[in-house]
């Protein structure tokens, strides 16, 4: 009897192990199945097969689906809320970050994501022994390159020290190289943790990739070739015998290995390309001194007055920097960060916020004087002209008084946000908007007076976010869809129209109005007689930077031209016949914009959380 229940005690015990056994094996057994570059808008190709590709994940078994970003392609309201009601009928455990997509033009601000998920882009999820830990990295209401604000570097720092000995494995739109302007921070986070992969998309194509030896798993879009070749489907990731299986699955059809890799750093992975490091920075070079680095990111330009420098940031601060005596003046906290570049006025700072308001401050204090809860998620610029502000939000261009923030007038033209700072000419105010139209309104009344479009009907070639230059009657600008155009200023006829150079968003105009700047996706400078018939150029100066779209415009000081790259590059160039005469390389991330001092000085802000002013020879 005795050696029966021995028997059975054993077999128990036995089972019991193996039990523990299973579940362990479990645990560090999972499948993932991963959607990235969904670019889904009501009712194109995407919105159907989003559907068909849920409908299969729900037939199989994961432990976690996760959605890489990229779910819209202008991060619109109504796209957001579109694909938010397709990915909420997914019956799996799921994990959503941002792309560029949602942060680029979103006519919220970046808001409406948050309030459908719950999160702003930022989110951790414990599935058996791995943490996935998720994260964005912008660019935000921008066209520059990847960044990871400093208070998201923190709180990946964070959320990975609380991993509890689980593997961790990195969620990013982003691959992690030289995409992400701070690689560099980011990388000494991660490297303090067992990261054993990262997830990311943006490229469509997939592939391992090195991310500082860590393997980085580059997911397929859910759309991939073209026209009769075009295909559908998502990426299956098992994470199971401390490897990583990665297949392809096209709906419809079986998975397709791609290809298997040890977890964490390898010599195998190591072995692929790696980005280089960043140039080294060398300000000197343009004269260029380091005002401020700030906490957070920056995405406004300054306003300079004496010795007081005013900027908002992505922590939603409003600061007074005094650059004389090294110190912050003041400062005042909004809910959200700041986009819209702060005016100064009369002894009044004036701030446009997501869910704050226009505000007026007092410049000397930070104390609030007015506030206009009416104008609501404001991310463009605005001017003051002949003591009216113009500033517009989604849909809508307004006259406001800046004495007491009271609204003269609103021109109500529909959707898309008018980004870029408008333009006042006489009784004339023309603005862009990423609606594909550019529009001239009476400055007295807000009443239209002409509207033109380029003629596309896509979305993201519109001149949403541009500053038209007005000169001699005529209008100026470049936008997204590559040409240079001269409009009538009193018909809104187009005068002429070419895709001579590879222009984006980036233009100037000479103190004189005589001259007309605007900077190619090839690091170029072109400069353009404002009165010109015909495209002519006066000079073209090559800054030697190849491939750019950065937005930042082009500002001019003492017979020097400026303008500024995606990767902290600046170049001051002759106005008289376009000879660089100096450049450096000030930080890693896109210049917003420059602000021309009453002495002279030109001033920049970089996203990366740094202000420069620069000193003329």
């Amino acid at each position: 009897m005795m050696r029966l229940l021995k028997t059975i005690l054993l077999v128990l015990l036995l089972a019991d192990a193996a039990c523990v056994a299973a579940q362990s094996r479990r645990k560090d057994d999972i499948t993932v199945a991963v959607l990235a570059d969904l670019h889904v808008t009501p009712n194109n190709e995407c919105d159907k097969q989003i559907e068909r590709a849920v409908e299969e994940i729900n037939r199989s078994h994961y432990d976690l689906v996760v959605v890489a970003g990229d779910l819209t392609n202008m991060g619109s309201n109504e796209e957001l809320r579109n694909i938010y009601g397709k990915l909420r009928r997914l019956r799996h455990r799921t994990l959503t970050t941002v792309g560029n997509h949602e942060t680029t033009w979103s006519e919220s601000g970046c808001t409406e994501f948050g309030r459908l998920w719950g999160h702003d882009g930022n989110v951790a999820m414990q599935v058996g022994n791995y943490l996935f830990v998720a994260y964005h990295a912008g660019p935000y209401m921008k066209m520059a390159e990847g960044g990871i604000p400093t208070q998201t570097l923190a709180w990946i720092d964070k959320r990975m020290a609380k991993a509890d000995g689980r593997r961790i494995v990195s969620v990013c739109h982003y691959p992690l190289n030289n995409d992400i302007t701070n690689r560099t921070q980011l990388r000494e986070v991660i490297a303090k943790y067992d990261v054993v992969a990262s997830l990311c998309g943006h490229y469509h194509t997939p592939r391992l990739m090195n991310f500082d030896s860590v393997p980085g798993v580059l997911c397929r879009s859910l759309s991939l070739g073209k026209a009769e070749k075009e295909h559908f489907g998502y990426t299956i990731v098992r994470f199971a015998n401390d490897s990583i299986y990665v297949d392809e699955k096209r709906i419809g059809e079986e998975p397709v290995r791609q290809y298997a890799v040890r977890q964490g750093k390898s010599s195998e992975v190591a072995a692929l390309p790696c980005d280089a490091e960043p140039d080294s920075l060398n300000a000197e070079c343009l004269g260029a001194e380091l005002v401020v680095e700030d906490s957070g990111s920056i995405y406004t330009n300054v306003v300079v007055d004496g010795n007081i420098v005013w900027y908002g940031n992505s922590e939603g601060k409003v600061k007074a920097y005094d650059y004389v005596k090294k110190c912050t003046v003041w400062e005042r906290r909004f809910r959200n960060p700041i986009y819209s570049s702060p005016i100064l006025y009369n002894g009044k700072l004036i701030v446009a916020t997501l869910s704050d308001g226009l505000c007026a401050l007092d410049a000397a204090s930070g104390r609030v004087v007015w506030r206009n809860r009416d104008c609501k998620g404001m991310v463009g610029d605005g001017v003051i002209a002949d003591n009216a502000l113009y500033i517009g939000t989604d849909g809508v261009m307004m006259r406001i008084n800046p004495d007491n923030g009271k609204i003269v007038w609103r021109f109500a033209f529909g959707n898309g946000h008018p980004q870029g700072r408008p333009t006042v000419d006489g009784n004339r105010l023309v603005f862009g908007a990423w609606d594909c139209h550019l529009y001239c309104v009476d400055t007295a009344n807000g009443r239209e007076l002409w509207r033109w479009n380029n003629g596309h009907a896509n979305r993201l070639f519109s001149p949403g976010h541009i500053v038209p230059r007005i000169a001699g009657g005529r209008v100026m600008i470049v936008a997204p869809d590559r040409h240079v155009t001269f409009i009538d200023a009193m018909t809104g006829r187009q005068i002429w129209r070419i895709k001579e150079r590879r222009v984006r968003e980036t233009t100037g105009i000479s103190d004189d109005g005589k001259t007309f700047y605007a900077k190619t996706m090839d690091g170029e400078m072109i400069a353009v007689p404002s009165d010109a018939d015909a495209y002519v150029e006066k000079w073209c100066a090559d800054a030697g930077w190849g491939y750019d779209h950065n937005f930042c415009p082009i500002a001019v000081s003492n017979g020097r031209a400026y303008m500024a790259n995606r990767y902290g590059m600046v170049a001051e160039i002759a106005e008289t016949d376009g000879k660089v005469l100096r450049k450096a390389k000030l930080g890693n991330s896109s210049a917003n914009d420059f602000f021309v001092d009453a002495q002279g000085f030109v001033w920049t802000t970089l996203i990366e959380g740094k202000i420069y002013r620069i000193a003329q020879k």
